[in-house]
């Protein structure tokens, strides 16, 4: 089964660029996907967002979805708290905000996990701007070669 994974791909994380509505309309088309999965930021008080860095968006009301899913994980991390939620017979194709940090978290946890992956990189962005998005790429690419497209 193909999997499209989308990561934090919600409008708190808009680049204002255009870079969001172009990886939502890519989510939104599922074309040759099986299935849709979505990531969603979430923080709370007593997280590692607040503890560590001060950041304190994305607590309480998350704006929806711009994408139909079929299933919607909240994580309170950079990556998800539980990956058995994921099937490992299928393949998956992660899209979504942040290249440089939950994308290049998640895309990891299920390389070293041994799932079969691609990160489509067309389709990912960095709310923090182009070099940012970059850089998370050249990681991923120096780390996951073959797997990043």
């Amino acid at each position: 089964m193909r999997v499209l994974l989308a990561v934090d791909l919600q409008r708190e994380f808009d680049d204002g660029l255009g870079n969001f509505e172009r990886i939502c309309a890519f989510a939104r088309a599922r074309k040759g996907y099986d299935r849709v999965i979505a990531t969603r930021c979430r923080n709370g008080p007593e997280s590692p967002f607040v503890r560590y860095d001060n950041w304190y968006d994305c607590q309480g009301e998350i704006l929806p979805l711009e994408f139909e899913a079929d299933l919607v994980l909240d994580k309170y991390a950079y990556g998800l708290p539980d990956y058995s939620v994921l099937d490992r017979k299928d393949h998956y194709d992660i899209i979504g905000f942040n290249t440089d940090a939950c994308v290049l978290k998640v895309a990891l946890d299920l390389f070293d996990r041994g799932y079969d992956i691609s990160v489509l990189t067309e389709y990912c962005f960095s709310s923090e701007g182009e070099e940012d998005h970059r850089y998370g790429v050249k990681l991923l690419r120096r780390l996951m070669s073959r797997a990043v497209i």
